[in-house]
């Protein structure tokens, strides 16, 4: 059975509120996004950052997992639509869309999203320099500044081998708490160089340094040459992408 197509009576007549959105975005940003929930934790972004009120605004992730019909248009089971939630704002920071900053607020921590433009930057400035007065929320301090550098396994994946499958997001979410975040970084780098764009290629090099370790030349993409009498000599080996590239 097809689902049913939910539609739209149209937009109210009279005076009409409208939600600002930078031109960068439908130009730069937009064709960049493959993700729909990225997609939409963007553009719920800027209507509520449009809702606040001063010169800094920003969104709490708090305020935006009590939102109950904001979460009921994310993809995914209803169970685990905020943790979809979550990992949408994740992304829309680590492509640099909005800013994320970790404070410590009566004692338990939140995360803060302001978006990445001159007053968004100024913002999270001013927390940098301990200036914490002037916003909406009171603030107790800065636990974890930026973290724009450091994208999940997720963007890795897409940004260098392809589309996730369900299937395949359970294997990477796995992977991301079993290996350090640079020894991910590096295998994927050292499938890229080596044109072995999959991902049971990059598990095999993370299997290969937790079993044997990681300063090997397999690290920066020298080939190991075989040793004395080693079989298949001069034959590429899938199944042991460190002995013959």
């Amino acid at each position: 059975m097809s689902d049913v197509l939910r539609g739209f009576s149209g937009f109210a007549a009279g005076k009409t509120r409208f939600t600002p959105i930078p031109n960068e975005f439908f130009g730069e940003v937009l064709p960049l996004i493959d993700d729909l929930d990225e997609l939409k934790a963007v553009l719920y972004a800027f209507w509520r950052l449009s809702q606040g009120e001063g010169d800094v605004r920003y969104v709490r992730l708090d305020d935006v997992l009590t939102d109950l019909l904001f979460l009921s248009g994310l993809s995914g089971p209803e169970e685990e639509r905020a943790e979809t939630a979550r990992r949408a704002f994740a992304r829309a920071a680590q492509r640099g869309v909005l800013l994320e900053i970790t404070i410590r607020r009566r004692g338990r921590e939140e995360i803060w999203y302001f978006l990445n433009s001159p007053k968004g930057r100024e913002g999270i400035a001013r927390l940098q320099r301990g200036e914490f007065t002037g916003f909406e929320h009171d603030i107790d301090d800065i636990v974890i500044g930026l973290e724009k550098e450091r994208p999940n396994i997720f963007l890795l994946y897409e940004q260098n081998i392809g589309m996730i499958t369900p299937l395949l997001a359970e294997k990477l979410r796995q992977a991301e708490r079993d290996y350090p975040e640079n020894w991910l970084r590096d295998a994927f780098s050292l499938a890229v160089e080596r044109n072995k764009r999959s991902w049971a290629y990059i598990q095999s090099i993370l299997r290969h340094w937790a079993e044997h370790g990681k300063d090997t030349p397999a690290q920066t993409g020298r080939a190991l040459a075989p040793g004395p009498g080693a079989a298949g000599a001069g034959e590429h080996d899938e199944s042991a992408p460190f002995i013959l590239e």
